[in-house]
């Protein structure tokens, strides 16, 4: 759905017309009764009365259009117009006008090539990139549906089906159930069902929910808008562009791309860049043109060499490949993302509040009919009251609308099934909600965390059972709530305290306690046999034991994540024991907080948090705070929710999940909804692991690309620059363009790289990238000096030959620095790159390489002897840049990152120290500790790096002697003594 949340005025004009729009597009198919004579019919006569038939859907949809608002894309004349703008593309043309000027036909040539190859290249990856999304896109709507019920024929009968339709499958006249969560998919009337409060601060901006039916006869629902309590049939009465949200988007004709953090910081970076070089060009200009009164032309070509080279053309392009590549992955994992900003949070997150429902169980819930608890006091009402009427019960205060969305309502069914199958059920054939008679049903919601209805003896029925009266009163929900709601914070409709609540209520939740300790979910239930008039006196009746078994994959993937660096904390809404059994069951820890722990707030409060494992009993506030808290604390936390009034706490994360099941508000406020994968298995806290995984992946991708470019344009613009205000020398700017345009063209397949993402959080610092692009470059940019001024390899064809030499080793170091920035690691401790990248460096150097041998392109060719020795000359630069660049990264973060090369002169004996030589290795801690240790993860670290580090005291006594005697020897060897001295002293 559109998001119009920064509309609100224009949109809150159209919506204050609703009732005029609502009667230009309401349809009468039928003649239908009034509102008021609703009442008057059963469910069933409503799902008959309403609705549409289905031979009459292909017609209705052509009448009055899909339920779709359409948004204004980009043309494709507009993507590819749209490469020949920004800084970037202005430099280069501006390039290309002075080359025009200067009549340096052959310069012009090849920057026009550039340009045209650039924004071809560009063209193709933004519109895959743009169809990837559109996938994902479709993905995520894919699981947007909408209960309806409508008419089909049936042996010459026409009856009502029930189906789950896509949103923009919807009618005008459809009949529709939604429930508290869902976004309303269509401009509708309210028609049969609970009271509803509906929130249309999307449309209007108005924050507080409106009540349907109102007082005043207020009786429609508008698309967008957000049902926050309740539950009933609505009939769609406009869809798509003719809907209230439909006309506020075409009165304001808006379409905008909005930038991610990311994607910011980068060109703000680049814009930086450029800022620079237009700075060197211009005291370029003032030295060679006022100063050494140089040839205009040549000066001129030259600053507009210096520009190419500066410019990372392909910068933008790679960056949005990669993250839409990365958006394509996940989704295909069962992770969809709703916007690409989101993939920066998730690859930096910490920490991690876990639900527990479907994401670390199963959500395949069963009742233990075996071990209901029933109130014996009962039966002093109903002698012949059982177990197994509890679940009856239960069934009647239930829909089967909504147990086909609620896991909990669906179990009760199912254990409905199991006693009707034994011949025991009494109540459920004998009771309906008989709206007639005054019958009421008031849905389950966050808040009052119960459900009630009344229920009629239907009139063909006897009692089932002695002592049932023909009016009854039943609720079924969270213990403490069903015992009692009696209170001024309670906001329910109807209250009660059950009879004989002292005693009841004692046993009842020494029971639940003892079911919470055995790990099942609890549904207490209640009902009035007593009395059948407006007052309540109810009797707790019994609570249903329900089980939901951890996923068999959850412990292990709680040890990945924690492998990972991020905390794992469980947050439920479910009792302290059945959190703790599942956290034992799953080895997550068991520092535990209850709701009453969260307030009133405190430091101490905020350390409690920190280092739980989980908090239980929570409300929906509370998961708000839990974030708030840990966010206050610099952690990039993710949050995961399922139901409408998480929402404020799925927006407020760093990363919102929206679980599988989860209502539709919850999966708008949320930044990734998690669904089944392609294979269809979704493994709840897999996926965000996988998700995690892949993030990380992407980031080091653009991490890898961005060091290169800012690297490789330090390098030429610091040689460039030297040369001309040291040396008075110039470069041919034709062998500056073609650097520009090789090293674009070939370093693309760097979005679809073979990489390892970062062990911890990885986080984009621009300011540690561009010190060490600083530092990789002025040290390449020494040895391509050194190439121009030095003459090492002998040349003796003058200084054309030497500009050959220059330009060919400048074009390998610049080309194959790629592979050194690819990873914080030693280039060659990693995983191999792509055939494809590695296939289009290494080609396009052998090309540079044949054009330097044989006088292509070249000024003058040189001997290939010559050719050779530049090749190891430039990897042997490579090689010290890539010392420098694992000790800058160790300076930035010697924690992170170990030198590795200084650790090698340590390396003594065997190089790898196993976990089993680590003090007290024992995989991952599953305490109150806020997260593992990162000394007990790794099992094969260096030797030397131990020491380095000064964690020798973390290894083993055995180790630790080890150690020692290396050093000794060293040092004994290091004063020429002989091995029968090392070993005389050691004994002694």
């Amino acid at each position: 759905m559109t998001d119009l949340d920064t509309k609100h005025d224009a949109a809150g004009d159209i919506a204050s017309e609703t009732s005029v729009s609502r009667q230009k597009h309401e349809v009468a198919l039928t003649i239908l009764p009034a509102k008021k004579e609703n009442k008057n019919l059963s469910k069933a006569q409503v799902k008959q009365l309403y609705g549409v038939h289905v031979k009459d859907i292909e017609e209705l949809r052509e009448r009055y259009g899909a339920n779709v608002i359409k948004e204004e894309k980009k043309s494709k004349l507009l993507m590819l117009l749209s490469q020949f703008t920004g800084t970037m593309a202005v430099m280069i043309e501006i390039a290309l006008i002075l080359t025009a000027v200067l009549e340096d036909w052959i310069d012009f040539a090849i920057i026009a090539a550039m340009l045209l190859v650039n924004a071809s290249i560009g063209f193709h990856h933004e519109n895959s990139a743009v169809e990837a999304l559109e996938e994902v896109e479709g993905k995520l709507a894919a699981n947007e549906t909408v209960q309806v019920f409508r008419k089909v024929q049936k042996d010459g009968k026409s009856e009502v089906a029930e189906m789950d339709v896509q949103v923009e499958d919807l009618v005008v006249g459809d009949l529709a159930y939604i429930r508290a969560g869902d976004v309303i998919a269509a401009d509708a009337v309210w028609v049969y069902g609970d009271k509803m409060y509906v929130n249309e601060a999307c449309l209007t901006g108005e924050t507080r929910p409106r009540k349907v039916p109102s007082d005043d006869d207020h009786d429609n629902v508008l698309k967008g808008s957000t049902l926050v309590q309740g539950e009933g049939f609505v009939r769609v009465t406009a869809v798509g562009e003719r809907t209230v949200m439909g006309e506020a988007n075409k009165a304001m004709q808006e379409s905008s791309t909005v930038a991610s953090p990311l994607q910011r910081s980068i060109e703000g970076t680049v814009n930086w860049i450029i800022a620079v070089t237009l700075v060197v060009v211009f005291f370029m200009l003032i030295i060679q043109l006022a100063v050494r009164k140089q040839n205009v032309n040549r000066v001129l070509l030259s600053a507009t060499g210096l520009i190419v080279a500066a410019v990372p053309v392909a910068l933008p392009l790679v960056v949005s490949v990669t993250l839409a590549l990365g958006a394509t992955a996940l989704a295909a994992k069962g992770a969809i993302i709703s916007h690409l900003s989101a993939m920066q949070d998730l690859a930096s997150m910490d920490v991690l509040c876990s639900d527990k429902t479907g994401t670390l169980t199963t959500a395949k819930m069963t009742i233990n009919l075996s071990k209901i608890w029933l109130n014996e006091a009962i039966k002093e009402i109903c002698p012949s009251f059982e177990k197994e009427h509890v679940v009856e019960l239960a069934a009647l205060c239930s829909t089967l609308e909504n147990a086909k969305k609620n896991e909990i309502e669906s179990s009760v069914f199912e254990a409905l099934k199991a006693v009707m199958k034994e011949g025991k059920a009494r109540y459920y054939d004998s009771y309906s909600i008989e709206d007639a008679k005054g019958d009421i049903y008031l849905g389950f919601n966050p808040n009052v965390k119960r459900t009630y209805c009344t229920v009629t003896r239907k009139l063909e029925c006897k009692a089932p059972l002695d002592g049932t009266p023909e009016h009854v009163k039943i609720s079924k929900g969270l213990l403490t709530k069903v015992l009692c709601n009696d209170t001024k914070d309670d906001l329910g409709e109807v209250k009660w305290t059950v009879q004989d609540y002292e005693r009841v209520a004692a046993l009842a939740k020494a029971a639940d306690e003892k079911f919470g300790k055995a790990g099942y979910k609890t549904l207490a239930v209640a009902a009035d046999f007593l009395n059948s008039g407006s007052q309540i006196q109810m009797t707790m009746a019994g609570i249903l034991p329900i089980k939901d078994p951890p996923r068999a994959s959850t412990e292990e993937t709680i040890r990945n994540i924690r492998a990972a660096l991020i905390n794992v904390k469980m947050v439920t809404g479910d009792h302290e024991n059945i959190a703790r059994n599942l956290a034992a069951d799953i080895n997550l820890g068991q520092n535990f907080l209850v709701h009453e722990d969260l307030w009133p707030a405190s430091a101490l409060r905020d350390e409690r948090v920190a280092n739980m494992d989980g908090i239980a009993q929570v409300t929906p506030k509370d998961k708000h705070e839990v974030v708030a808290v840990l966010q206050k604390q610099g952690h990039v936390v993710g949050m995961c929710g399922d139901g409408v009034n998480d929402a404020p706490a799925l927006k407020l994360a760093s990363v919102g999940f929206a679980v599988p099941g989860a209502t539709q508000a919850a999966r708008n406020a949320a930044d990734i909804v998690l669904t089944d994968g392609e294979d269809g298995d979704n493994a709840g806290l897999k996926v965000i692991y996988d998700a995690i995984v892949i993030s990380r992946e992407i980031f080091q991708r653009i991490q890898a690309y961005v060091l290169y470019r800012f690297a490789s344009t330090v390098l030429i613009v610091l040689f460039l620059s030297v040369l001309t205000f040291a040396f008075s020398a110039d470069f041919n700017p034709l062998y500056v363009i073609l650097l520009a345009i090789i090293n674009d063209v070939t370093v693309t397949p760097i979005a679809s790289d073979h990489v390892v993402g970062t062990a911890g959080p990885s986080r984009l610092n621009m300011l540690t990238v561009l010190g060490l692009s600083a530092a990789i470059g002025s040290l390449l940019s020494v040895q391509t000096i050194l190439t121009f001024w030095g003459n090492p390899f002998g040349l003796t064809g003058g200084y054309f030959a030497e500009e050959t030499a220059t330009y060919l080793q400048i074009s390998l170091t610049s080309q194959f620095m790629i592979f050194i920035c690819r990873t914080e690691k030693p280039f060659f401790m990693t995983v191999l790159p792509h055939w494809v990248l590695i296939a289009s460096c290494t080609l396009a150097q052998l090309m540079v390489s044949l054009w330097c041998g044989f006088g292509v392109v070249v000024s003058e060719s040189i001997p290939v002897d010559i050719i050779v020795y530049i090749w190891l000359y430039s990897f042997a630069g490579l090689l010290v840049a890539d010392v420098v660049k694992c000790e800058f990264y160790h300076l930035c973060d010697n924690e992170r990152y170990p030198n590795y090369y200084y650790s090698w002169v340590f390396s003594i004996g065997r190089h790898h120290c196993l976990a089993s030589d680590i003090k007290g290795c024992r995989g991952f801690r599953t305490g109150s500790s806020a997260r593992p240790s990162r000394r007990g993860m790794v099992s094969r670290a260096k030797t030397g790096q131990y020491i380095q580090r000064g964690h020798v005291g973390n290894l083993t006594p055995a180790m630790q002697m080890k150690i020692r005697k290396s050093i000794h020897l060293l040092k004994a060897q290091a004063r020429g003594s002989d091995a029968g001295e090392y070993k005389s002293k050691e004994s002694a």
